[in-house]
């Protein structure tokens, strides 16, 4: 990887520097080898900035992760050093989070965005899917405090949790428990009512968004309400196999 100041995110930089800018930003379970497809298609035509989050792959150990906002002020730095322009977001699971944060705190440097499986509002849609949310999220904030402890069982465990999943070895097989931080900070902070601000809140992009979740997941992360909430065009595509499902809102 690039060397990176010590406020950047670890970062992959390739294509024309007089390109437009697309910036990749991934989630949980992945590492930015999870964009390679992605940016060797593109990155003839386009810039193609790829971070890794902390803990996540290669990248350095942070026992304690990173709350919210130190990863959108790593982020920034990251996007401030590699391109003057407004960027496009290319953003999935937990990076769309992030992505909707960083729009949130810095409109003007945010040209569009690409956000994939997590909406920027979601509420269960019933006790089921509430308690599988819960559930699943909740093991892995106890395997990152377990981790904390006993650093090879969390591991081990959190590992474990992600094959049953169904995630690809590939991606189980590099995971630590250190990479559930934002699980942790998440409910933290929904829990502690002087931190909620360092979560999204009631969010309205004000960029164009195309929104694009898959079909045949069993929970989904964002709610009708949050394929609306745009000042501008939207746009949502649903993929199953098959099947691509569109719609547009204005």
């Amino acid at each position: 990887m690039n060397p990176t100041a010590a406020h950047e995110l670890s970062t992959e930089i390739t294509g024309p520097e007089d390109a437009p800018t697309l910036v990749f930003v991934h989630g949980w379970p992945d590492e930015a080898t999870m964009w390679r497809h992605q940016v060797a298609a593109l990155s003839e035509r386009y810039r193609c900035v790829v971070p890794t989050l902390p803990n996540f792959g290669d990248t350095p150990h942070e026992a304690g992760g990173l709350d919210f906002p130190d990863i959108v002020s790593r982020l920034h730095a990251t996007i401030s050093a590699a391109s003057t322009e407004p960027v496009t977001l290319v953003t999935h699971d937990w990076g769309a989070y992030i992505g909707y944060l960083y729009e949130q705190r810095h409109p003007e440097n945010v040209r569009s965005m690409v956000a994939m499986d997590v909406g920027g509002h979601f509420e269960p849609s019933s006790l089921k899917s509430a308690a599988m949310f819960v559930g699943y999220q909740w093991t892995l904030v106890a395997l990152w405090l377990l981790g904390g402890l006993v650093p090879p069982l969390g591991t081990a465990l959190t590992r474990g949790f992600a094959r049953a999943l169904h995630v690809p070895e590939r991606q189980a097989s590099t995971l630590r428990s250190r990479c559930n931080y934002p699980y942790f900070y998440f409910w933290r902070s929904n829990l502690l009512p002087w931190a909620r601000k360092r979560l999204l809140g009631n969010y309205t992009p004000r960029c164009p968004v195309m929104y694009v979740y898959g079909g045949n997941k069993p929970l989904m992360f964002h709610t009708a309400d949050s394929q609306c909430k745009c000042d501008t065009k939207c746009h949502s595509y649903r993929i199953r196999r098959g099947e691509l499902g569109y719609s547009s809102v204005s």
